[in-house]
């Protein structure tokens, strides 16, 4: 992994954990020497990318994190199209909808539409989660090239070779692309079964749109979940190029 790599990698490491981490954690999480861990957090934190933190020894955000909520929200091609379309498939389903990001390391939730009902499960804006696992991350994963796909493979090398599933995600991939949808249970939480579809820029994946609700009330409508989130994927991908 190249140096650009790694430093978007540790601003990624940073900005995903809700408390200040060490540069020993990084190092360790993300396999990239010490040394060169506080040579890169030189140059984020020259730029206010990254900053110290209270606690001695721990990194957080900088003061770029301010300028570029607000900014995404207005401005950005996706948030424009695809919120009207996400109410419309929260009130149809009644279940929490929403629109899922990623970078190389982690999805990122970027709007949701909540359930009404009293037991339903939520995703959290601003929030990552493993690539690797879940309807809405393969089915990212999915729709991107071999050499995007490859690097996210290198950066959880480790944990796949712990889990021994290198091979069966990319089974998962493969019929990921060729049914034009993700699906999972209990894959990142038990009891949690999710749906996701993607949303297109031209041929590249922007996003994907998912639902996701409590198993037990979900298995006899997946049908239904897959039907409504295709759908409301295609219309926001028509929205976006302008159809």
């Amino acid at each position: 992994m190249n140096s650009i790599n790694r430093t978007l990698d540790i601003l990624s490491y940073i900005t995903s954990y809700a408390s200040p981490v060490t540069p020993q954690a990084i190092s360790t999480a993300l396999g990239i020497p010490l040394s060169t861990v506080y040579r890169l957090l030189t140059i984020l934190i020259n730029w206010e990318f990254v900053t110290y933190a209270k606690q001695y020894g721990t990194y957080t955000v900088g003061s770029q994190s301010i300028k570029t909520q607000e900014k995404y929200y207005h401005h950005s091609l996706l948030m424009n199209s695809s919120r009207i379309e996400l109410q419309s498939l929260a009130k149809k389903t009644q279940e929490t909808a929403a629109i899922v990001t990623s970078n190389l390391c982690e999805t990122i939730c970027v709007d949701m539409i909540e359930s009404e009902q009293a037991l339903r499960c939520s995703f959290i804006i601003g929030r990552g989660n493993t690539l690797i696992k879940g309807a809405s991350a393969k089915t990212l994963l999915a729709f991107r090239d071999e050499q995007y796909q490859a690097l996210v493979f290198d950066i959880y090398a480790k944990q796949l070779k712990q889990m021994g599933t290198t091979e069966q995600l990319k089974q998962d991939l493969s019929l990921i692309r060729q049914q034009g949808y993700g699906m999972s249970v209990s894959e990142i939480d038990v009891g949690v079964l999710g749906v996701a579809a993607p949303i297109f820029k031209g041929n590249d994946v922007l996003a994907v749109v998912s639902v996701m609700a409590p198993e037990f009330r979900s298995t006899h409508r997946l049908d239904e979940f897959i039907t409504e989130t295709c759908q409301s994927a295609h219309n926001i991908t028509k929205l976006i190029n302008l159809e």
